[in-house]
């Protein structure tokens, strides 16, 4: 399917330099070593992927994309997705840049990005390119970390990526051919909120944020994410994981560790 949506040929990818893209190459095996060893980690992405599932177009609208599909768990959630990352694994579909897709106007459904908003050197040029290339009704769907009271705390202190309240969501943040992992965990709140979402729509007039919604608590840190050991046993992590299923979804702007965002184009 791919061979029937891209432009012409394929736009040369950002090229890393071989040493950063063989750190990020084991970064990936990394990744998925942790992700064995995880029940309740797995859980969550289960539980993540499948609000992701329901919130894609339907199929007849165009291929399904995602972009920096990293260690690949995509695949295990949503068979139909198509894998990509501006670093190849082998089970990766192709090699893509978010600021420079290879696909024509107007051609696909939806692209999906799992944690990478926050990782992108240039945000406004993925949006740019996301609106030429979605179909009317295409979707960008988004999961991203969300920067609650408690979530930045959190984060601040035990997570290696950086929070910058004060950054500009659609500024460039370094250099296209960066680490692929540098990033600032405050982009995607910062989009999602009211200023963010009147920028987007002012610089890209084709898109619309059509929801926005705030979800998981402790028991996204408790798991030990993909660096630490769960921290509970896994009993009592689905009895906190049963609590918060119970919560109001206020309570989330106050808890809240990750989003959910959908932006359709017009």
């Amino acid at each position: 399917m791919l061979s029937d949506i891209m432009k012409g040929s394929e736009p040369a990818a950002v090229e890393l330099p071989a040493e950063m893209r063989e750190n990020v190459l084991a970064r990936f095996e990394a990744l998925r070593q942790a992700w064995q060893s995880n029940e309740p980690l797995r859980e969550l992405y289960r539980r993540w992927y499948a609000r992701i599932r329901e919130a894609l177009p339907a199929r007849d609208l165009g291929s399904w994309i995602e972009l920096g599909s990293g260690p690949g768990f995509a695949r295990e959630f949503i068979p139909e997705l198509e894998l990509s990352d501006i670093v190849k694994a082998p089970w990766h579909d192709r090699c893509v840049s978010a600021d420079n897709l290879p696909f024509a106007d107007a051609s696909l459904g939806a692209l999906v990005l799992f944690d990478v908003l926050h990782h992108l050197a240039a945000p406004a040029r993925f949006f740019q390119e996301a609106a030429r290339v979605l179909r009317p009704g295409g979707r960008i769907v988004l999961c991203e970390p969300y920067i609650s009271p408690l979530s930045s705390v959190v984060y601040r202190l035990f997570h290696e990526e950086p929070v910058d309240m004060r950054a500009q969501p659609l500024a460039e943040h370094g250099a296209l051919d960066k680490d692929p992992f540098a990033s600032n965990q405050a982009i995607p709140t910062l989009l999602c909120r009211k200023a963010g979402q009147r920028q987007l729509e002012c610089s890209f007039p084709m898109l619309k944020m059509v929801s926005f919604e705030r979800m998981a608590g402790l028991s996204y840190p408790v798991t030990g994410g993909f660096s630490r050991p769960p921290l509970l046993p896994v009993g009592l992590w689905r009895a906190l994981l049963a609590v918060e299923d119970r919560l109001p979804a206020a309570a989330y702007r106050l808890i809240g560790f990750r989003l959910l965002a959908v932006i359709e184009r017009r």
